[in-house]
């Protein structure tokens, strides 16, 4: 649900401390669903088609919020050097950097510690929703991009899905499928959910979720309309994760759950609000 009253920048950065070192220690974090196989595949696939559109001789990247490195380990072996920044030293801790081409730094995403064009790839993975102003960190993720770099940010939560979960909770005397009301329980009440399992405060966790929980997600159409705004020449998005399609993989037949997916983006925009999350991709 949203709060009543819009969280300090110092809240938002202590809640996001004090929830994620909580999450980080107790290994829950690392259990998330986009920890599955089949969605690092996912992504791994994502990363590897920007890096190969790079025309760079040595690539650099730099993550945001790096956390416990869901982004930073897909990227080894892909990319020459891996910086990643991020506010809870309990996360980052986790990340392997054996390597030696992984360099990690406690910073606030807003303001990084890096010259101007450092990078060629700047990533935010599940990042962008724990901010005050994600406007903050478009513009210092096009500060440090080379001139053609790309940023790339995914798991945003969709706004018109929000607003479809809204609507069904709001309907009066209406008994939902077990599937639709999980998804209304995680996206409307996730603050409850963790003080329940895991003790962290509803307000804490809804202060570490400040677009989730007060704005209900990114309308894509005004994100992008942001960064054409800050300078990037080129941005899109796609809608992704529709409702179910993780019971749809486990369940049914292999393939099945694509033949969903082709249809549901063949009827964009009228079923934008059955896909969970954004996708945005970003060219200076």
């Amino acid at each position: 649900m949203s709060n009543s009253r819009k969280p300090t920048r110092d809240e938002i950065l202590q809640a996001n401390q004090a929830v994620h070192a909580s999450l980080a220690n107790s290994g829950e974090y690392n259990r998330s669903p986009h920890f599955r196989e089949e969605n690092q595949e996912k992504v791994r696939a994502i990363l590897a088609g920007l890096v190969d559109g790079i025309s760079k001789h040595r690539i650099k990247s730099l993550d945001l919020g790096c956390g416990t490195g869901f982004i930073v380990h897909l990227l080894v072996g892909m990319v020459d050097e891996i910086h990643g920044v991020d506010i809870t030293d309990d996360m980052m801790s986790q990340i392997d950097i054996s390597s030696g081409t992984v360099f990690l730094k406690n910073s606030q995403a807003e303001n990084t510690p890096y010259d101007d064009q450092s990078f060629s790839l700047v990533t935010a993975y599940s990042f962008l929703d724990h901010l005050e102003s994600y406007e903050e960190v478009l513009r210092e993720a096009f500060r440090v991009l080379e001139p053609d770099g790309i940023f790339y940010s995914d798991l945003n939560p969709n706004r018109h899905f929000s607003k479809l979960m809204l609507s069904l909770e709001d309907g009066s005397g209406v008994s939902m499928p077990e599937i639709v009301a999980r998804e209304i329980k995680g996206m409307l009440h996730n603050g409850a959910y963790y003080e329940e399992n895991f003790g962290i405060s509803e307000e804490t966790l809804n202060n570490a979720e400040p677009v989730k929980s007060i704005s209900h997600g990114f309308d894509p159409d005004e994100v992008i309309a942001v960064a054409r705004e800050i300078g990037f020449s080129g941005a899109r998005y796609e809608y992704d994760w529709y409702l179910g399609q993780a019971a749809v993989m486990h369940q049914q037949e292999s393939g099945g759950h694509e033949t969903i997916e082709a249809y549901l983006r063949m009827a964009l925009p009228s079923t934008r609000g059955l896909f969970k999350y954004l996708r945005f991709v970003l060219e200076k």
